[in-house]
């Protein structure tokens, strides 16, 4: 087999030269040196959970024991893929003596966007369905590592798990980090517990039962509340009642709790509670973070802000925001539930991931659009809105333009509180460059001006005009028929008199102008 080879051991002769200058700064709290010939050295593991999950927590902590300094002297360049960008992989298992030890039930992946100071997240469902040659074929994501590493070893079966979520985003993976489920709970309860908002209440009579193939009642009410370590994890894990990307949300929620409660002034000032913090993760992570790496993580956090983390998922809704995947017939997949992506290729949510991870713009300043038909063809202003919707724009409206009579597409930029001759010199936004990829056409600020009259007034600041050109360039619409059956699909009709003009909510409100075209919503598909 051809395994990328990646050195993840440090030498010993480093880490002890770190090791005892931060230690003697804190030689009341560890008096001992790490026996284990794994990733950990000393105070900065002790951290790493909130330096590699949280990425601008180092700074303070290294700070308040004095020796920033080192960060000058010993930090390495990360490494960033040609856009600048590091991405981290981020897993959690179960450990030993719980129920699927090595199954990883937590994938994300997180980009650390120094320029911008962001920091993107897409969380990856464990029923992801995936090919690994090395390991015989088709099984779940989150089984990778579990049979490469009974095959091959630790080091190994976490790259094969970083090489099939490269291949599924189509970014390259730099560095990983592994956590089991003990050292989670084990952390939340050194920091005294942590505070998370419940959106729903929660009732899961299927949680399992420690190591027995018994179930237990898991139930948390909605509202603010403080969770133990126990709790916490259960809060992670739940899902046979709700959904795993409810859960892949709650994860990424619970990530920020911890955050929080560990940057506060309660731990950071708190020498018994660190302590415990380092014990927690000292047993309990994988990583081929080096020291030097963290702590050059630790000199670039100090410029991101708790706003600028921005979480996604994937999930099997296509129209919602991620929705790329659909759960095929069991019968082809021994009866086991499954999630593969539309259009059995990853092309799809390559794309979702590009817009999410380098183009920062529409994060930082996200646009609102308004999509108008300008041809007679029915049905395409829905199908853009829906492709749209997919990637996470925000369409607030959408129905017929002007004329049936357009010929060329056009993306009117609108800037807010603007005239039409004030409009006309503004910069367009960088989202728009994204946006031609997938509708093209000419981008413009000279909006005409019944676009500021009251029929097409709306909180939108970028009109999408199609034209002819778009029908015959526009992308099959092959996410239609994994539509839920609920939702009624959205076209264009020719036989009511009037302009109909429906609103991204779904209400629709006539004005009426002329005998043009109207766009509405038809259960019946047409």
């Amino acid at each position: 087999m051809d395994f990328k080879t990646r050195r993840i051991r440090y030498k010993k002769s480093f880490l002890k030269s770190l090791y005892e200058k931060v230690v003697s700064k804190f030689s009341t709290l560890f008096t001992r040196k790490s026996k284990k010939q794994k990733h950990t050295a000393g105070l900065f593991i002790a951290i790493i959970v909130i330096v590699i999950l949280f990425f601008y927590g180092c700074e303070a902590i290294i700070s308040k024991i004095g020796v920033i300094n080192v960060i000058g002297i010993f930090g390495e360049q990360l490494k960033t893929d040609s856009y600048g960008n590091t991405n981290v992989l981020l897993l959690g298992a179960g450990g030993e003596g719980h129920d699927g030890e090595y199954l990883t039930d937590t994938i994300i992946v997180a980009s650390i966007d120094q320029s911008n100071k962001l920091v993107p997240m897409l969380s990856i469902p464990r029923d992801f369905y995936v090919d690994v040659d090395e390991l015989g074929g088709g099984m779940r994501i989150n089984n990778v590592y579990e049979l490469g590493k009974d095959k091959y070893g630790t080091e190994i079966g976490i790259q094969l798990v970083e090489e099939a979520i490269e291949d599924i985003t189509g970014v390259e993976i730099h560095y990983h980090v592994l956590i089991n489920f003990n050292g989670f709970k084990d952390i939340v309860d050194s920091l005294g517990g942590v505070e998370i908002y419940v959106d729903e209440a929660i009732y899961d009579p299927y949680y399992p039962l420690g190591e027995t193939i018994q179930y237990q009642t898991f139930s948390l009410p909605a509202g603010l509340q403080e969770l133990d370590g126990d709790t916490a994890l259960k809060y992670a894990r739940s899902r046979k009642t709700t959904s795993d990307f409810d859960r892949s949300r709650r994860q990424q929620k619970l990530l920020f709790a911890i955050k929080d409660k560990a940057m506060s002034k309660g731990v950071l000032l708190n020498p018994g509670k660190i302590k415990d913090l380092y014990s927690s993760v000292d047993a309990n992570i994988e990583t081929n973070f080096s020291i030097r790496n963290i702590i050059e993580l630790a000199k670039i956090s100090q410029d991101f802000n708790k706003e600028n983390l921005i979480t996604k998922v994937i999930t099997d809704d296509p129209t919602s925001c991620g929705g790329f995947l659909y759960v095929p017939e069991r019968d082809f997949f021994g009866g086991a539930y499954v999630l593969v992506p539309i259009g059995n290729n990853y092309d799809f949510i390559h794309q979702y991931v590009d817009l999410n991870f380098h183009y920062p713009e529409i994060s930082k300043n996200p646009l609102r659009f308004q999509i108008l038909n300008g041809t007679k063809t029915a049905g395409i202003a829905g199908e853009a809105k829906a492709m749209l919707d997919r990637l996470c724009f925000d369409v607030v409206r959408f129905g017929n333009a002007q004329s049936q009579d357009i010929e060329k597409t056009t993306l009117f930029y609108k800037a807010p509180t603007t005239t039409p001759e004030e409009n006309k010199s503004k910069e367009t936004p960088e989202a728009l460059n994204f946006l031609k990829q997938l509708i093209p056409g000419e981008i413009s600020t000279q909006i005409p001006s019944i676009y500021y009259e009251s029929q097409y007034i709306s909180e939108a600041n970028v009109i999408i005009e199609l034209g002819e050109d778009y029908v015959g360039s526009r992308p099959e619409d092959i996410f239609y028929q994994y539509y839920p059956s609920a939702t009624p699909a959205t076209t264009e009709t020719t036989e009511t008199e009037g302009d109909e003009t429906t609103d991204a909510t779904g209400t629709d409100t006539v004005e009426t102008t002329a005998e043009t075209p109207t766009e509405t919503t038809a259960p019946d598909g047409v």
